[in-house]
């Protein structure tokens, strides 16, 4: 009788420690917590070619928080919306800072594995952008205390966040 129950119970247990390389998500997810961990070693094992150099961020990059989308699979690759929380980002004020990527995952004989090099370049290409609103909004305030209100300033670091934003998407667009 008891053996009658054994077979369901061991099946449950089996598919739902289903391992996670079968899921694009769930890669990402052990590959960023060990990235906010520091710990690139363990974040080199779940990439493709497992270089541990490669799978090192910056050393200003300090992962808060991360956030993930549903993933979108086309075969052997897939992307997965991938949401950061940064701390410490902003030079000046020390605020924390919101970036959006994906990251882009590739089926190999491992199960899904991050493709590092896209997805390094998702990553920075959207650090940079929001490091230059941040360091421009720095700027402007810094500008604002030592000169006083004035939407002339104002209107010169907007227009100069515009340019920075327009050559950040022409990149884009070229890529």
């Amino acid at each position: 009788m008891k053996l009658r129950y054994l077979l369901p119970v061991t099946l449950l247990l089996f598919a739902g420690c289903a391992s996670k390389t079968d899921r694009p998500s769930g890669v990402a997810y052990d590959f960023w917590l060990a990235e906010k961990a520091q710990e690139p070693n363990k974040a080199a094992k779940l990439t493709l070619k497992e270089d541990t150099e490669a799978a090192k961020l910056h050393t200003k990059i300090k992962i808060a928080d991360v956030k993930f989308d549903d993933p979108i699979i086309k075969g052997d690759e897939a992307t997965v919306p991938t949401t950061l929380v940064l701390k410490d980002f902003s030079p000046l004020s020390h605020d924390k800072a919101t970036v959006s990527f994906e990251t882009k995952m590739q089926k190999s004989d491992k199960g899904w594995r991050v493709n590092m090099f896209e997805t390094k370049k998702a990553l920075y290409l959207a650090v940079g952008k929001s490091y230059a609103q941040t360091l421009g909004k720095d700027f402007a305030n810094t500008v604002q205390q030592a000169l006083g209100d004035s939407g002339e300033i104002q209107s010169i670091f907007k227009q100069l966040i515009q340019g920075i934003q327009k050559a950040v998407n022409a990149e884009n667009k070229t890529n």
